[in-house]
């Protein structure tokens, strides 16, 4: 096996047709986490020119990601192969002071929109979707569809305004196609230096289309935010960002004036967009396809979201569950299943700057650490039945066992680095959810069973359909 990985390791970057080569060999990283990986407590791989530890050991986990001595940053891995996306954004850099003073503004743009705000835009926007699926059959390509409707929602949010149809499916099929040639194995098998790595991602060919997305960011909401004062109730987060710029503060990241704050601007609402979309749209989507094998669950929340649509007076179109205790509790538990099940970072990604020992293994400095929400979180030393969707799980008297310890669901990250997007993405999800459920039936198509894609995400690997319709029908 070492040979066969150093021999994928020299191919990639050789060519494009080699890289992609070499990509397809080592794609899907989500297959491997079985047997040991959801057993072991900690996992040591020798790779070509350094070695890889996977740790479900919670306390080791905890080091790690808390990593009060700074001696785990982010893999510069994931910079590099992020750069082309989100350029110097927050999300893609490895720490140190000017990540910390960007997360500040980060959280601080996102808590100046409401949950209820969020809340309504996507119960709106969820439904003027649902109208159309309706008239295009009912039956819709799940993935797509809900990450055209999650960047509507986020950017209508944050920014006060949309991509037109035409250009948020351009957006779309551009994101997809960039997560299918991304490929951070194989950055880890090849040889460890900047030059090198480098090269490899320009073999990927993400330069091409993290240019075109960005181009459309620009276009769309960056040059008619910077043309005019941004509406701070109706664009929150650019007018933190331009607040924030005025200021001096840590958007202004060099001395060359108007054109860095710009595009330093565009790096973040970057990262704006794309991960705050691409976590709710593939949780969503797997979900979803869940849901559509379990009718009966189906029908419990479209039960109670019609009682509490009764009870409030409004029809059953229009409830959003946001106010009714089971309600909630019922759209809580399917979405917690999800992420559990599916953590949209299946892989948090850290380097080791010094030589350090985990129960009894050394590990030397210049290597990768990894903690895996995908595998703690079906680790059966924790969860009963641990590869199951089981909702129910959530809705006994007594929480899971598990949740004893914070570091056994974590499927938003830990430690400093936790996604600042977590309050926004579980009222965006609660409100889709409702108005799904409220209004339809979901149900398989034929085709295959998807699987996560692993390389940046773990949203499915193909656009696959479900069919549609609306709940009093038939």
């Amino acid at each position: 096996m070492a040979v066969i990985l150093s021999l994928v390791g020299r191919l990639a970057g050789r060519s494009p047709l080699l890289t992609r080569l070499a990509g397809r060999l080592m794609a899907y990283e989500l297959r491997h986490l079985k047997g040991k990986p959801v057993e072991r407590q900690l996992l040591v791989y020798q790779l070509p020119d350094a070695q890889l530890a996977l740790a479900n050991d919670l306390r080791v986990a905890d080091t790690i990601l808390s990593d009060r001595a700074g001696s785990f940053p982010k893999a510069a891995v994931l910079e590099r192969l992020l750069r082309p996306l989100i350029g110097g954004g927050v999300f893609g850099q490895a720490g140190g002071e000017p990540v910390k003073q960007a997360r500040r503004i980060f959280v601080r743009a996102l808590t100046r929109i409401p949950e209820q705000r969020v809340a309504e835009v996507a119960a709106d926007l969820t439904r003027a979707y649902l109208a159309d699926w309706q008239r295009g059959g009912g039956e819709v390509a799940i993935p797509s569809e809900l990450s055209r409707l999650t960047i509507d929602i986020v950017s209508e949010a944050s920014l006060g305004a949309r991509f037109s149809a035409a250009e948020g499916r351009r957006f779309v099929e551009l994101f997809f196609a960039y997560h299918r040639r991304v490929n951070p194995v194989l950055l880890l098998l090849s040889p460890q230096d900047t030059a090198a790595q480098e090269h490899l991602v320009e073999r990927m060919g993400l330069t091409a289309i993290g240019a075109e997305m960005r181009d459309l960011i620009r276009k769309r909401f960056v040059s008619p935010l910077l043309a005019a004062t941004p509406d701070a109730a109706r664009a929150p987060f650019a007018a933190t960002l331009l607040d924030a710029a005025a200021a001096g503060e840590g958007v202004d990241r060099s001395a060359a004036g108007d054109a860095a704050r710009h595009e330093a601007m565009l790096d973040e609402i970057a990262v704006m967009l794309l991960a705050g979309h691409e976590t709710t749209a593939s949780v969503l989507s797997w979900l979803l396809w869940e849901l559509a094998a379990a009718p009966a669950e189906q029908d419990a929340v479209g039960t109670l979201l019609a009682t509490a649509a009764a009870a409030d007076g409004r029809a059953g179109a229009n409830a959003d569950g946001g106010a009714d205790e089971p309600v909630t509790r019922r759209l809580a538990a399917l979405i917690q299943e999800a992420l559990r099940l599916y953590p949209p970072i299946a892989f948090l990604l850290r380097e080791t700057t010094e030589a350090v020992s985990f129960r009894e293994r050394p590990l030397k400095a210049g290597g990768y650490l990894v903690v895996s929400p995908w595998t703690i979180q079906r680790h059966r030393a924790l969860w009963p039945q641990p590869d199951r969707f089981d909702p129910g799980r959530w809705l006994a008297a007594e929480p899971p066992a598990a949740l004893a310890d914070r570091l056994a669901m974590i499927p938003f990250g830990y430690g400093p680095r936790v996604c600042p997007g977590k309050r926004f993405a579980e009222a965006e999800m609660h409100a889709i959810l409702a108005a799904l459920l409220g209004n339809c039936r979901i149900a398989r198509t034929r085709g295959r069973t998807p699987h996560p894609l692993g390389s940046l995400t773990s949203r499915p690997d193909y656009d696959f359909r479900l069919r549609i319709t609306p709940r009093g029908a038939g």
